[in-house]
């Protein structure tokens, strides 16, 4: 179990909570979606995808988890057009008012179905996906929580899962804290970044978790921007199951 910071635990990031401002809401998910996509996290999920995609049959089977604005799907829909890829991506999150905009953000695009549910017990049976996303919402549990979250993401893999969050540290919250507002002026990323940040966790930390969750095949990569990405493979027939490590 990973300790959150005394002073953090209770601490509830403001995009988590109704807003009484939509318009307000609209606009820091389209900024979140910016960060997104130039500050490291969609680059990350291109990544690990690519090589977990090889050999899976058309089209591919995608649950991204805690979706939010539903932004990583939309990339991911792209990507595969480009590369003639046929994928499939049901999107889920417990958010109403964020599933709502990330509906209307998500038109035109076939392959992503959107609907709201608990990260904590998914709707779905046993092996329904190929490969589960949960980007950034790892830091949002608390205490057994955590490993319930991953079981239930690797419950409901095929093949993988590929959680990318936080790393923390002194470094990453001033770098974070600073950059965060050179790109965006709401309030609501000034407050959530750092929060996230500091909850976020170190590479052992992960490793420990997905131990006690009782994935297989587990190693954590470190990316830009302060990103972690843990991967769990599921073992086949033939794959032994291996020691979790870091690359």
């Amino acid at each position: 179990m990973v300790t959150v910071p005394a002073r953090l635990l209770g601490v509830t990031e403001l995009m988590e909570l109704p807003s009484r401002d939509p318009g307000e809401l609209a606009v820091a998910l389209e900024d979140l979606a910016w960060i997104n996509r130039w500050l490291g996290g969609t680059r990350l999920l291109h990544g690990h995808l690519e090589s977990l995609f090889t050999n899976l049959p058309s089209p591919v089977q995608i649950l991204d988890v805690a979706t939010g604005y539903a932004d990583i799907p939309r990339a991911i829909a792209r990507w595969g057009r480009r590369r003639g890829l046929p994928i499939r991506i049901e999107a889920i999150d417990s958010h109403a008012q964020i599933l709502k905009l990330a509906r209307h953000a998500s038109q035109g695009y076939p392959e992503i179905h959107i609907r709201q549910g608990d990260a904590l017990d998914l709707p779905y049976p046993d092996g329904s996906f190929d490969v589960v996303l949960a980007s950034l919402i790892l830091h949002h549990t608390e205490g057994e929580a955590q490993a319930r979250l991953l079981r239930e993401l690797y419950r409901v893999a095929r093949v993988a899962v590929v959680v990318n969050d936080l790393r923390r540290g002194r470094w990453p919250f001033l770098v974070t804290w600073v950059s965060l507002r050179l790109v965006s002026r709401s309030r609501f990323i000034h407050h959530d970044g750092p929060v996230s940040v500091r909850r976020g966790f170190l590479v052992g930390e992960l490793l420990a978790l997905a131990r006690d969750a009782g994935w297989a095949q587990t190693r954590v990569s470190r990316h830009a921007f302060f990103r972690l990405a843990l991967v769990g493979e599921k073992p086949t027939e033939k794959q032994p199951q291996m020691n979790a490590n870091e690359r």
